[in-house]
This record gives C-alpha cells, sequence and structure tokens, in this order.
C-alpha cells in the first residue's frame, strides 16, 4: 500500500466502529447512565452486549439500557421504559406537507 492511501486510511479508522451503528448510542447510553446511576460518568463503566443492549455500571449500581440507532440518531430506554420501536415511514402516496 503506497504511504499516501494509508495516511487517508487511518483517520477513518476511528470512524469505523460508529458507521454502521456499532458504538453509537454509547455516549446517549453514558449520559442516561450518569443521571440513573447518580454517578460521574468517569466512574461508570458501559459496556455493549448482543442485540442493541448496553450495561453500565457506576458507584456501585447497575443499568440495563435497550438501544436503535437509524444512520446517526440513537433512541436509548432504560429497564421499564418500554421497548424502543423502529420509526414507520411516511406513506409513499401521502401528499408532502410544506414547511
Amino acid at each position: 500500500m503506497r504511504p499516501i492511501a494509508l495516511l487517508l486510511l487511518v483517520p477513518l479508522a476511528g470512524c469505523i466502529d460508529n458507521v454502521n451503528g456499532r458504538g453509537a448510542a454509547r455516549p446517549v447510553v453514558l449520559m442516561h447512565a450518569e443521571k440513573d446511576l447518580d454517578c460521574p460518568m468517569d466512574d461508570i463503566r458501559v459496556t455493549e452486549e448482543y442485540g442493541g443492549v448496553y450495561k453500565a455500571v457506576g458507584c456501585g449500581r447497575k443499568a440495563s439500557y435497550q438501544t436503535l440507532c437509524e444512520h446517526l440518531s440513537c433512541e436509548v430506554k432504560g429497564e421499564g421504559q418500554g421497548p424502543v420501536g423502529w420509526r414507520d415511514r411516511p406513506d409513499p402516496s401521502a401528499p408532502v406537507q410544506p414547511r
């Protein structure tokens, strides 16, 4: 591989993890966990599990979160807040509302 191509690819390496949603919800989960666990972000450990589930542990407490990411937008719900759901797409035959 040419050195120039390598220099162009290195900055993108850190972004690859979030392109398809993997890890994209972590910052949002961390914000929820800080409030729910009543613990500073620096003391919270967040791990991603299968199916968009995240576990947060900190200050002697733990919480579980369900996540659903669509592009760069993520929905996060804690335990007992109901499931995260897919957003309905607009009806293609419906007229477009002007803004």
